[in-house]
């Protein structure tokens, strides 16, 4: 890819990102103001029984209220879905164009480092919008409604209140998660080997698969060089959660002379190799790992064939 084209896409990617951000703000409004309407409607639906809103005259006014409420509520709704719909579409075109640049290795590492970093970014904000903002917005609606019910009612006062407190401890795990992330703090006090035990651990949570492995506790004074080969792990196990179909794994990580060794092998349902790497979609996770390794001057061999698994093998020089 030339530089011109380089330069093209990169301004497409920052228009996209441009248009993503007012359009997330946009989703969370809407997803207080559903929230909002969603409480003011339980509120009049507990104040009177459906025989009520049926049959007494009394509640006429109560009717035609939560009739009005239920209407905006589906505009809502509408409107939420349509720029949910659009927010969905810029972000996989967003991604389609950086996996596009990221295919384009040029030998020049620092931009590939920076287009990666962008792809991560990308990530996390979408992240934080499908999970902790919204969490939070809830929230919002939650504590309004425990404001309207600690005079008239403190019992469900303090219902609203348990529920509120609940979403956020939610909230704050995963706050915790994204901020584990971005990096893996534990590296700095637990050491490498601690860190990726947990990893696996959380990994295999719902006992999906058999793990083995063989770890021994890297030792580096340049702790950017820890972090790549916990992220490249991770890939790669990310990789088969996604994509195998694997029942085992077996992961060796060792510190040999001059270099550390990595090897990550599973019983999936394995791929043609020459041809996925033709295939820029399905070729991406692929890359991050082979960029990474690239990065710190060392090299990646993928072993895999249909219906036979996956090995890969990483040598990254020491220092």
């Amino acid at each position: 890819m030339n530089e011109s084209s380089r330069i093209k896409l990169q301004s497409i990617l920052n228009s996209m990102e441009t248009e993503a951000d007012p359009l997330a703000v946009q989703l969370e409004t809407y997803q207080n103001e559903i929230n909002k309407l969603e409480l003011e409607i339980d509120r009049i639906k507990e104040q009177y029984s459906e025989a009520d809103f049926v049959f007494s005259p009394r509640t006429g006014k109560q009717n035609e209220e939560y009739k009005q409420k239920q209407s905006e509520l589906e505009l809502l709704k509408k409107k939420c879905e349509q720029i949910q719909e659009r927010y969905d579409q810029i972000n996989q075109s967003i991604d389609l164009v950086v996996e596009v640049l990221a295919s384009e290795n040029d030998g020049d590492a620092s931009k590939n480092g920076l287009l990666y970093q962008e792809q991560d970014r990308q990530r996390i904000a979408r992240d934080l919008h499908d999970t902790a903002l919204q969490h939070m917005s809830y929230l919002v609606s939650k504590l309004d409604s425990c404001k309207s019910f600690i005079d008239t009612d403190p019992i469900k006062a303090k219902m609203e209140l348990s529920i509120a407190r609940h979403n956020l401890s939610e909230s704050i795990d995963e706050i915790r998660g994204i901020i584990y992330n971005l990096r893996p703090m534990v590296l700095d006090s637990d050491g490498f080997h601690s860190t990726l035990i947990k990893f696996i651990e959380k990994f295999n949570e719902d006992k999906e698969f058999d793990i083995t492995y063989d770890i021994e506790d890297l030792f580096c004074e340049d702790q950017l060089v820890l972090i790549t080969i916990y992220r490249i792990i991770e890939e790669c196990f990310s990789n088969i959660k996604k994509h195998a179909e694997a029942y085992k794994i077996h992961l060796i990580v060792q510190e040999q002379i001059g270099s550390y060794y990595i090897y990550v092998e599973d019983d999936g349902k394995g791929f043609d190799v020459d041809q996925v790497m033709k295939n820029n979609n399905l070729q991406f996770g692929l890359s991050i790992m082979k960029e990474r390794v690239s990065l710190l001057g060392g090299n990646i061999t993928i072993t895999s064939s249909k219906n036979a698994g996956t090995r890969i093998k990483i040598l990254i020089p020491e220092g």
